[in-house]
Formats: C-alpha cells, sequence, structure tokens
C-alpha cells in the first residue's frame, strides 16, 4: 500500500460489488465487526469508505487509504458520519511515523489484509500502533482448504493484476494474524470469509481457532 496507487477501474466497480455482497450478508458482519470499536479506531484500507456510517460510540475515526481513487469517493462519505473522521493519504506501514507507537484502542481491517503487498510488515505497524490493551477487528477472505484453495491459488496471479488490484485470493491470513505477535480471542469462519478479534499476545492468554 503506497500513496501513489490509482486503482480507478477498481475503485469504480468497488460499490456495486461490495453492495451485492452487503445484501447477501456481507453488511450483516460489517455492522457487527464495527459494533466491537472502542476509543480511537484507526481503520486500515478504508476503501470507499463504507464502513463510516457504521461507526457510534467511539472517540474518533482515523482512516488510512493510499489509493487516490478510492480516497476520492470516501471523502464524500466522511461528513455524514456520526463521529469525527479524518483521512490520510499514507499505507498502514507509514502510519507508525505518522501517529506514533500506541495510538489506537482498536483497529479495523476490513477486507484489505489480501492487498497489503506484505501481511508481516501490515500486522508488525498494527501491531505497534496499538496500545497494549487494544484490539484488531478483522473481516477478511481467505484460502479454504481442498480443490477450491488451489482454484483460489491459480486464480489469483491474474485477479491480483487486473480488477483485483492486488487482491490475493489465497493467503493464510488468521496464521499470519498469529505470527505477527496476536492471539486470536474470536473468529467467526464461513467458507471463504472469517471474521474476528485479537488482541496483543500475552503469555497464558487462551486463543480461538479456525
Amino acid at each position: 500500500m503506497r500513496p501513489t496507487e490509482s486503482h480507478p477501474v477498481h475503485a469504480f466497480l468497488f460499490d456495486p460489488s461490495l453492495g451485492l455482497l452487503d445484501r447477501a450478508g456481507l453488511g450483516d458482519r460489517r455492522r457487527r465487526l464495527v459494533a466491537e470499536c472502542r476509543g480511537r479506531v484507526l481503520e486500515v484500507g478504508g476503501g470507499t469508505g463504507r464502513n463510516l456510517p457504521l461507526y457510534r460510540d467511539v472517540e474518533s475515526v482515523t482512516v488510512v487509504e493510499p489509493d487516490a481513487s478510492m480516497r476520492a469517493r470516501l471523502l464524500p462519505r466522511v461528513k455524514a458520519a456520526a463521529v469525527p473522521v479524518e483521512v490520510h493519504e499514507v499505507g498502514v506501514e507509514a502510519a507508525v511515523e505518522t501517529f506514533g507507537p500506541g495510538s489506537f484502542d482498536t483497529v479495523v481491517c476490513s477486507l484489505v489484509l489480501c492487498t497489503v503487498p506484505s501481511q508481516e510488515t501490515a500486522l508488525g505497524a498494527i501491531h505497534t500502533l496499538l496500545k497494549p490493551d487494544g484490539r484488531l477487528l478483522f473481516l477478511e477472505h481467505v484460502q479454504v482448504p481442498g480443490l477450491r484453495g488451489r482454484l483460489q491459488s491459480l486464480s489469483t496471479p491474474l485477479w491480483s493484476r487486473s480488477l483485483g488490484a492486488g487482491c490475493h485470493l489465497d493467503r493464510a491470513t488468521l496464521d499470519a494474524v498469529r505470527a505477527a505477535g496476536f492471539v486470536i480471542t474470536d473468529c467467526d469462519r464461513s467458507g471463504v470469509l472469517v471474521q474476528g478479534i485479537a488482541t496483543i499476545s500475552k503469555r497464558n492468554t487462551p486463543e480461538v481457532q479456525a
């Protein structure tokens, strides 16, 4: 995720595509995800701002979105938000320098860990940006076992370089979250979608496996 990115076709298709998925159940998942937010919130890769109307009872929301085409569609939604929102054109990798360690109570990743160049780097930055008692809330698509998973891997190179705008269909995101020093304390997996809550790892903290 770099500030110079711009994917106009992907941005144009994003809202119509997500609208269909929201009506099919993704919208309910996003509402449940955002309802868990507290305090100062960082949303990574805010896209076109579809989560902004859902935020309530938080101190503020900071959105990092480096894609200029996405940001152009996100900014008009800021005024309609019920909470204070600010938007920055940096990616999460640069956010540590921008905001400083331990700046946020909650980090939200919604269909974004599939697109970052390095999950290790992005999740490492998120770990640093969170307060010690902060939480990572995630809603992501991941690789599934068997034939369907193999098809995801076969499709990813073409999809990522075209309409997917860097999206990888076959990432083992849960493993990456754990490897970055998080404990997954809540996890709901259905097909390719996984929704959960992760906290910064401490010894003897029970973890949900999925």
